[in-house]
């Protein structure tokens, strides 16, 4: 099943009391935007496992695996690391710019939501573009430029681990940069209760509070 040899965090005899949650360990990814993401995922190639980096609390992993759909998190923090473990999902501790995965070894790379959280983000798109096989898929999350005027589902400075938001050019420039290929990048709006789904759908044609990049790995990589 996986082609690859990693070492895993694990629950199973692990007696430690669990720690203090950070805030990112509790969020919850919106059922819209995971059911998307799963669906795209169905329709590509899957020889190897999909990995999630920066998975948090591991609702993707988890939510892919209950899909049929083999899936692997990451996770920098060896408390958010044991969070995932615990709850279930396989889940390999280590930093995104320095995957301990080998060149060419995933078919497809999932980082929602961490560009905007580190200082270097062409290192760590460039990682993930390592990673992948020629032809492989690369979905990214970034808060827009419009983030920071949002009350839902967060505003942008709500999270005191953020350095930037994207601008789409800058978001396009970066995966350019990076090297991927075949980019596509549209705008998403995830609303967290029913009466704000309008709301967020006309904003997503508008003033998206995220973009959803899919690029792709050229064979000129290979």
């Amino acid at each position: 099943m996986t082609t690859f040899t990693i070492e895993m965090e694990h629950a199973a005899g692990d007696t430690a009391a669990p720690p203090r949650e950070r805030y990112w360990e509790r969020l919850r990814e919106p059922d819209a935007l995971v059911a998307r993401d799963i669906a795209l995922v169905r329709m590509l190639r899957r020889a190897t496992p999909l990995v999630d980096v920066g998975c948090g609390n591991g609702g993707f992993v988890r939510a892919c695996t209950n899909a049929g759909i083999d899936a692997i998190g990451v996770e920098a923090f060896g408390a958010s690391a044991r969070v995932t473990a615990r709850s279930g999902a396989a889940v390999l501790r280590a930093a995104g710019e320095h995957l301990p995965l080998g060149t060419g070894a995933l078919d497809v790379v999932r980082l929602k939501e961490v560009l905007e959280h580190v200082q270097a983000p062409l290192d760590l798109a460039s990682e993930m573009l390592r990673t992948l096989r020629p032809g492989g898929t690369f979905i990214a999350y970034v808060p827009t430029q419009w983030s920071q005027l949002y009350p839902f589902p967060a505003n942008f400075y709500d999270d005191y681990t953020h350095v930037r938001a994207f601008s789409r050019v800058g978001l396009l420039r970066l995966l350019e940069d990076a090297g991927f290929e075949r980019i596509a990048i549209e705008g998403y709006t995830p609303p967290l209760r029913w009466w704000q789904r309008p709301v967020g759908a006309a904003l997503s044609r508008t003033f998206p509070f995220l973009w959803r990049a899919v690029a792709a790995k050229g064979d000129s990589h290979a």
